[in-house]
């Protein structure tokens, strides 16, 4: 299930913490290889090897937290940002993102569990100046409990400028109060408005405030392109 993309590596460290339930059945298989009990012992020891891959499995899927993988506190949050302050959202990581927004005030930060390449979030505030900065950032994080990328909720109370990149993500600014932002990489869920020469999907409609790409959805960012600029919205 690794391999499909389901369950993330670090369940070796899992298997490691309980080593004696896979050690046990092997040393009874090796003790006991001349005895005439030897294809009942096999029979019985590899069923019981399958049982205990098969809970290991089960409780992660579960993310059931005896487990190392999930000993590790993987969800923050603040919600106590000052509302008459502009907050400036920075993320440049190479992970994907789910970005959604909640009633209230601040942000809440958690991993998206599958296997991936990007690290734990952490966050760094500056204190000072209007707009204030929110950095999200990778900690160092073992290879094994590395996972896709972020799940983040932002509040509808503050007022946000994104500076983003990610790929693979999804992006919802339903509800968000928004000023002008930066957002590149790839996403769905994303109803934008585009001024400017480009080059567009046929699908894509071209209206008197510029061109949508979802009819049916009201624009949530609004990109202008600069004159002499070469730019090409693909759809996924």
């Amino acid at each position: 299930m690794v391999f499909f993309g389901f369950l993330r590596p670090s369940i070796l460290y899992d298997y490691l913490d309980y080593w004696p339930l896979i050690i046990f059945p092997l040393v009874v298989l090796i003790g006991t290889r001349n005895t005439e009990y030897k294809e009942q012992i096999i029979v019985y020891s590899y069923s019981f090897l399958i049982a205990v891959s098969l809970f290991f499995h089960m409780a992660h899927l579960l993310e059931a937290n005896f487990l190392t993988t999930y000993s590790y506190d993987s969800d923050f949050e603040n919600l106590n940002l000052d509302e008459n302050f502009e907050y400036q959202l920075y993320i440049d990581e190479n992970n994907s993102i789910e970005l959604v927004s909640f009633l209230g005030n601040g942000y809440k930060v958690d991993i998206i569990d599958k296997p991936g390449k990007s690290g734990y979030p952490e966050a760094v505030e500056t204190l000072l100046g209007d707009p204030r900065a929110v950095i999200f950032r990778q900690i160092e994080t073992s290879t094994l409990l590395k996972v896709k990328g972020w799940a983040i909720e932002l509040g509808s109370d503050n007022l946000w400028q994104l500076n983003l990149f990610s790929v693979d993500s999804k992006i919802n600014l339903d509800n968000l109060r928004l000023s002008p932002s930066f957002i590149s990489g790839t996403s769905t869920n994303l109803p934008i408005v585009v001024k400017g020469n480009a080059q567009f999907p046929d699908s894509w409609f071209n209206a008197t405030i510029g061109t949508l790409n979802q009819i049916e959805e009201t624009y949530k960012l609004e990109i202008e392109i600069i004159d002499g600029s070469k730019v090409i919205f693909k759809d996924e």
